[in-house]
């Protein structure tokens, strides 16, 4: 488990990133309410994201900065709005790596079969029936 604190003035933001179940979970706290809450099943993705988000915390605080009579709670949901945008983003390009290799690996799949089946008579075709 990872845990990083981030402080502005007496107001403390939580970040961590913990196994959940067989996955990993990476989320941010403010007091008790979760503000951010991403689930990965790789440890890649999840170590990737973990870092990224460090930085957007970091890079939001600065471009986004707090003043005297600002409202903590509208800030807190500010930033993990942001989060959520960035987290969408981070999975949506490794979605479509996956779609790509996934794809990759039915055509090859697909191209094999077409040449098996031409070895295969059709009386000799075997059917699949739920057990």
């Amino acid at each position: 488990m990872k845990n990083k604190n981030y402080r502005f003035g007496t107001t403390t933001f939580k970040a961590y990133m913990k196994t959940a179940g067989e996955g990993f979970e990476v989320g941010l706290k403010f007091g008790n309410k979760q503000l951010f809450c991403g689930n990965f099943i790789h440890a890649k993705e999840a170590h990737g994201w973990w870092s990224l988000m460090n930085r957007e915390i970091r890079s939001f605080t600065k471009r986004y900065w707090v003043g005297k009579n600002c409202s903590i709670t509208w800030y807190s949901k500010f930033l993990g709005h942001h989060l959520y945008n960035k987290y969408y983003g981070f999975i949506e390009r490794h979605i479509r790596t996956y779609n790509r290799s996934f794809k990759s690996a039915y055509f090859q799949d697909l191209r094999k079969y077409k040449r098996l089946r031409k070895n295969w008579k059709p009386s000799e075709q075997i059917k699949i029936k739920a057990a």
